[in-house]
């Protein structure tokens, strides 16, 4: 078990990265941080997805 736990952290500390990445890209085009902060971090590559094909506001 205790060898697994790497391969647990690793896609799961990516997956935050690319949360907080969408929710800088969806401040920037002017929407709420805190909202994308929470949508980054469950959604992750979908919620950047969803922020690279917003328009601004």
């Amino acid at each position: 078990m205790a060898e697994t736990i790497p391969l647990l952290w690793l896609p799961m500390f990516l997956h935050c990265v690319i949360g907080l990445v969408a929710a800088q890209v969806a401040s920037r085009k002017g929407y709420d941080l805190g909202l994308w902060l929470l949508w980054g971090l469950l959604g992750g590559t979908i919620a950047l997805i969803d922020a690279l094909r917003r328009t601004s506001v």
